[in-house]
């Protein structure tokens, strides 16, 4: 199966896979663009790469939550009324008063599925764990992460985004057994050295993440992008494992899995 990934920034990318086009988390503010997440601050410092074609034949977006650097107004805008949507339950109000969408809200572990072009698709709402720390975890609210399932007559492929998560044993043991041939990592260690302690993946629990999982290709996101995202890409590449690509905000990315 030939997957093209387009990076447009941080959390923000579309998968084409034929002519189905997946999208996950419009964040599409300015460089520059001040967002205040009540605890903090934070800039962003890189420029989003996009145009708005990019968004005009989008079949499905997944919302994994709503914070503001996934999901923001010029993001909302540039979602088609003829999207489908499926989005965590603290996200849905905001969907839901944009109007125009068929919206479906996933609790963890829930599923739904989808007939569309020609591919049966299967989505489950995978645990996302915000924060190393309970309390920030809890304060940060629930994100959903997405286990795809695509078939198209004898092909089969699944494909994991883990939304913001650290690494937990819990989310493990929900994708025991689950065939992983691209996992999309939500990486820059968020907060990490604050005393709000790390919010998302740092390099060490990607590679711990890899062994468990055993993906077939790894393609992080969310890196760079904002001030709170501590860890450069410098570590990741340390990981030195031929299964991660790293790409650049803007291009495609062509995969055959």
């Amino acid at each position: 199966m030939e997957i093209i990934f387009h990076w447009i920034g941080g959390a923000t990318f579309i998968l084409s896979i034929g002519n189905l086009n997946i999208a996950v988390d419009p964040v599409l503010c300015e460089k520059g663009t001040v967002q205040d997440y009540f605890w903090f601050k934070s800039k962003r410092i890189e420029q989003p790469i996009y145009t708005e074609k990019d968004f005009e034949d989008i079949d499905l977006w997944l919302i994994t939550h709503n914070h503001e650097d996934h999901l923001d107004s010029i993001g909302l805008s540039n979602i088609s009324n003829s999207s489908k949507i499926i989005t965590n339950k603290n996200s849905f109000k905001i969907l839901q008063e944009r109007g125009g969408n068929d919206l479906t809200v996933l609790r963890w572990k829930q599923s739904k599925e989808f007939k569309i072009k020609g591919y049966e698709i299967k989505i489950e709402a995978i645990p996302a764990i915000h924060g190393i720390n309970p309390l920030s975890a809890l304060l940060a609210g629930k994100v959903n992460g997405y286990y795809l399932t695509l078939s198209k007559g004898k092909e089969k492929k699944g494909i994991y985004i883990t939304g913001d998560t650290v690494y937990k044993n819990t989310i493990i043991k929900t994708l025991k057994n689950k065939q992983i041939d691209l996992l999309i990592p939500n990486m820059g260690a968020a907060k990490q050295g604050s005393w709000i302690m790390t919010l998302t993946l740092n390099s060490k629990m990607l590679k711990k993440m890899i062994s468990k999982l055993i993906p077939e290709v790894v393609i992080p996101v969310h890196y760079g992008t904002f001030e709170h995202y501590k860890e450069p890409v410098e570590k990741i590449k340390e990981i030195d494992d031929e299964r991660i690509k790293i790409v650049e905000v803007g291009s495609n990315t062509e995969l055959k899995i």
